[in-house]
């Protein structure tokens, strides 16, 4: 009986020493790394996963470290934890689905999406799809609500950015409205018709808004649906205030996850 304990420890960590190395691995790249068969690491996974030392993402079923049980978490390991299970009982809601996204390098990146759960034909977003900041919901929602300083920092490199979806950093008047409207509003929009869609896809629209934690922006998370069968004024009559909800349970719950954490916040900062 020992034995098996003892066998069954080893794996379990077998499984976390695999995954530490790696920012996320899907079964069959976990099979190979551990030789383990398939059945016997799903068993692992739901226990690490149950005890809070797992997650899998929700957009491509991918596993990966905890945050809050990772030596080596970051802000947006714990924004993950927390906004992934969020972002799913909205989904089961709503029925429409949501992004999550930060800002990286001049520009906005989703990394977590239920819109392979939503029931709709939406068009396909995956983790680490980039997006254009002025014209998306969710880059204008960072782009207002983050601070002075480093709202400063990002029209500065969007200025220089050779993609043309960045010109309008330039027109100052332009960026002073669209801050305006947006905190005025409590969400940020796309430009009217701007789409990243393919040829065929039905058209989406969305809106997106800030989670905030430590008093400033961690990330931005938006709903988004299908033009045919709701205009925008429709959906933020019915959807803004479960989606700001949404956005301040993620950041409250990371907010109490740091405090609980104190030694590690520093290097969370």
């Amino acid at each position: 009986m020992v034995g098996d304990t003892l066998r069954g420890l080893e794996r379990g960590l077998l499984v976390l020493d695999a995954l530490s190395v790696s920012s996320g691995m899907t079964l069959r790249e976990l099979h190979c790394n551990t030789n383990l068969p398939k059945p016997t690491l799903l068993r692992i996974l739901a226990t690490l996963e149950a005890r809070g030392y797992v997650r899998r993402r929700i957009a491509d079923g991918v596993w990966r470290r905890s945050a809050r049980r990772s030596e080596t978490g970051s802000l947006q390991g714990l924004l993950l934890d927390v906004g992934s299970s969020v972002l799913d009982e909205l989904c089961q809601r709503l029925r429409w689905p949501s992004d999550l996204a930060v800002y990286d390098e001049g520009s906005m990146m989703i990394i977590e999406t239920t819109r392979k759960k939503t029931p709709y034909d939406i068009n396909w977003t995956g983790v680490g799809y980039r997006i254009p900041i002025l014209q998306t919901g969710l880059g204008r929602a960072w782009l207002s609500y983050c601070g002075d300083e480093e709202r400063e920092a990002i029209l500065s490199d969007l200025r220089v950015s050779p993609s043309p979806f960045d010109r309008a950093a330039n027109n100052a008047q332009l960026i002073e409205q669209l801050i305006s409207e947006t905190r005025t509003q409590g969400y940020g929009t796309r430009v009217q018709g701007f789409t990243l869609r393919k040829m065929g896809e039905e058209k989406t629209d969305g809106f997106a808004v800030p989670v905030l934690a430590r008093d400033r922006v961690v990330g931005c998370m938006n709903i988004t649906w299908l033009v045919s069968a709701l205009d925008l004024q429709t959906a933020v009559s019915r959807y803004l205030a479960e989606i700001q909800d949404a956005a301040i349970k993620i950041g409250h719950e990371i907010d109490g996850k740091l405090s609980l954490n104190a030694p590690r916040t520093q290097a969370l900062q």
